[in-house]
């Protein structure tokens, strides 16, 4: 009697560490859509019927149809129902986006922030159903330009984009004015293969004239561009381009970035942000081709020094910041505090020639529904006049 039970007893042990078998997918379920069919969200689904369920598809899914903007994300829900112990239904609630906006208060904010730096920018969401969208942009600022482009909604999570951009810029940087006049065709591919990584691949000719005091040049380039995203405990960003120059009379250059972001949460109500940023051109990289640095210039392609005027030029840079951020209200209202502290280095110059930029600023951020709202003040030093922003997102 005693050898039956102690082999009852082990059995028992046994099968509290063997996985119960996963459910299988009975049945796919896809409400919600008006206009569209159900076959643009079943081809960024992860899974189909009569394969087992697994929790990380259903994640993977989700951000697919998030980083498509073309279905709500205030009211999209997928989740699974068990029907039987092995069988189960998976059910996926999906309001397309609007035509013009996601939400109407998002979309007053982000014209506003928008006129106020000079710029419109509009997207039309998927008019016909069928994962075409159209995008439209114009700048009417140093750095004028006009946009226009579309964007499709392929199968597992990738999009497709193809644009086009007329531009006339009159900038300065490193006191150093050029005028440059062209347009570019960019062809991207944006894909999600697995959770929280995103790849993105281009391939951009650019064809502009260049000018300064001293020389005036036609350009003509041919850029290939690879970009890396992983979000988890830490943020990892690399990119990658090599731009093959078109005239005999001009050089090739190559361009590389990264970007580690992390979070460290103090408790429930303040937490430190860290963030490191760094780049490296060939010394053949044409001026108006460099990274560009200051202010809040992020939105602009820039690196955000947000105390300096954005007035910074160069091959080399390092940036980093840190930003402790508490709430002060519920939890959607937080304070900031933030320090940046930088280098950029001319080409054929050391970053060591150089010292450090180090600015600081203070801001306040408000958690909307559809994400964080923030006004940002930088300061260089008690002499200069503060640097104010306003925008989506961080700034840093």
């Amino acid at each position: 009697m005693k050898n039956i039970i102690l082999v009852l007893i082990t059995i028992y042990i046994l099968t509290l560490f063997v996985p119960a078998a996963a459910a299988e997918i009975s049945e796919i379920e896809i409400k919600g859509l008006q206009k569209s069919d159900t076959s643009l969200i079943e081809k960024q689904l992860a899974f189909s019927v009569r394969e087992k369920f697994e929790e990380e598809k259903l994640i993977l899914s989700r951000q697919r149809l998030l980083n498509s903007d073309l279905f709500n994300p205030f009211t999209l829900k997928l989740a699974g129902r068990e029907i039987t112990q092995d069988k189960l239904k998976v059910i996926v609630e999906a309001e397309e986006s609007g035509v013009f906006m996601i939400h109407p208060y998002e979309f007053a904010i982000r014209k506003t922030t928008g006129l106020l730096g000079e710029k419109f920018e509009q997207k039309i969401w998927n008019p016909a159903g069928n994962g075409i969208s159209y995008n439209l942009a114009f700048d009417w600022s140093d750095d004028s330009y006009q946009e226009y482009g579309l964007e499709y909604l392929a199968d597992q999570g990738k999009i497709y984009r193809l644009s086009w951009r007329n531009f006339d810029q009159d900038l300065e940087f490193n006191q150093q004015q050029y005028l440059t006049e062209g347009n570019f065709y960019k062809f991207e591919i944006e894909s999600l293969p697995v959770v929280n990584i995103k790849n993105t691949y281009s391939l951009k000719y650019q064809k502009n004239d260049y000018s300064t005091l001293n020389k005036d040049l036609e350009q003509e380039y041919l850029i290939p561009d690879y970009n890396f995203l992983y979000r988890g405990a830490v943020n990892f960003e690399a990119g990658l381009s090599r731009a093959f120059s078109l005239d005999d009379d001009q050089s090739d250059f190559n361009k590389i970035t990264i970007n580690i972001n992390k979070g460290f949460e103090l408790n429930n109500k303040s937490q430190i942000i860290a963030d490191f940023k760094g780049g490296y051109a060939s010394d053949e990289t044409p001026f108006n081709y460099q990274f560009t640095a200051g202010a809040f210039s992020k939105s602009d392609g820039g690196i955000p020094i947000r105390g300096q005027e954005y007035e910074f030029a160069g091959t080399k840079y390092l940036k980093g910041t840190l930003e402790y951020q508490r709430q002060l209200w519920q939890r959607k209202i937080w304070g900031v505090l933030f320090i940046d502290t930088a280098k950029i280095s001319a080409s054929n110059m050391s970053l060591s020639d150089y010292d450090c930029e180090t600015d600081a600023g203070v801001g306040i951020i408000y958690y909307s529904f559809s994400g964080p709202i923030r006004a940002d003040l930088g300061f260089d030093n008690l002499d200069s006049d503060p640097i104010f922003n306003i925008g989506f997102g961080s700034s840093f």
